[in-house]
């Protein structure tokens, strides 16, 4: 019966490219005979995507696609480790539109040498919401960096509140680029104990998670420790301190003096800049006088690198 099915197929197909135009009604009949013949037919359409033509193309594609269930799945996927893009292009685009298989099973895909990477997840990016975000999660830490980040997209597009509790145990994993992403992801969720975790990455060794870190707290109102924030004025990453510096003026809070008195009195000339710039951006003559009384009484040395902080750097405000 295969051999048979496997002539009528080939037979189809070569009808559907002798009438030379894939809208033609005898060229639609053709693609409904195909789909008739069931999965036995798919090899001899992946086979044939090679030398397909745009509309060709798209008329394949929606038999594989009617096709495609949990048992077909390989025969699709077979498609995906051709050496032809034509074919590679097609299966893919069969395998993003069809609804009629498991999501899940794209996983497996990955452990496969020969498959590519970037195109599985491309399909697993068209089937986000068909997939579930901790599963994402997971397999998005053995890809390389690419893979990964699209895969952490993933996880941002569907994720919802039930995965913080898991997000926040990897914060402390070993891998600075899958913790940056979590942070990233953690930033659409403002609540008190996200922010303090988030808070607690401000002092991490990496630069790039503590900007994270900074950008995420940029809406997290009500719910950010300054004192935490005005210890960053002092980070020895130029843009890093910037990022500080805009994340204490924009949580304005009551407090923010009370912590700048120390930067201020920094032995680092960088820190003593970041906390007048601060100054520059919220404070008032009252509180330039209070941070003038407060370092009355210090050593001279202090009250001079403070003053000259203040009368250097100051702007309209100071």
């Amino acid at each position: 019966m295969s051999f048979f099915t496997n002539l009528r197929a080939e037979r189809l197909i070569a009808d559907i490219k002798a009438v030379g135009d894939a809208d033609d009604p005898a060229a639609r009949r053709s693609f409904d005979k195909l789909v008739k013949l069931g999965p036995t037919a798919i090899p001899r359409i992946i086979d044939a995507l090679a030398n397909a033509d745009k509309n060709e193309t798209a008329g394949f594609v929606g038999v594989l696609a009617g096709l495609l269930d949990n048992k077909t799945l390989p025969l699709v996927v077979a498609g995906l480790g051709e050496g032809n893009q034509r074919t590679v292009a097609g299966a893919a685009t069969a395998l993003s539109s069809s609804r009629n298989y498991a999501a899940n099973l794209l996983f497996g895909l990955l452990d496969q040498p020969a498959m590519p990477k970037g195109t599985i997840v491309g399909i697993m990016t068209a089937q986000k919401a068909r997939m579930n975000a901790r599963d994402v999660l997971q397999r998005a830490y053995n890809q390389d960096a690419a893979e990964k980040a699209a895969m952490f997209r993933i996880v941002a597009d569907i994720a919802d509140a039930s995965i913080i509790p898991e997000m926040l145990s990897r914060l402390e994993g070993k891998d600075p680029i899958a913790r940056t992403h979590i942070i990233n992801i953690l930033a659409r969720f403002n609540q008190r104990d996200v922010a303090g975790a988030l808070q607690r990455q401000l002092k991490d060794t990496n630069k790039f998670v503590r900007q994270a870190v900074l950008n995420a707290l940029a809406g997290f109102e009500g719910n950010v420790d300054v004192g935490l924030l005005c210890e960053v004025l002092r980070d020895p990453d130029v843009e890093t301190q910037q990022k500080a510096i805009d994340a204490v003026v924009r949580a304005n809070h009551p407090d923010t003096m009370r912590h700048l008195i120390a930067v201020l009195r920094d032995e680092d000339e960088n820190a003593r800049r970041a906390a007048v710039e601060v100054l520059n951006e919220i404070g008032t003559p009252a509180h330039v006088k209070a941070l003038l009384q407060s370092i009355k009484d210090d050593d001279w040395w202090v009250r001079s690198r403070a003053a000259d902080a203040l009368a250097k750097i100051g702007g309209p405000r100071v």
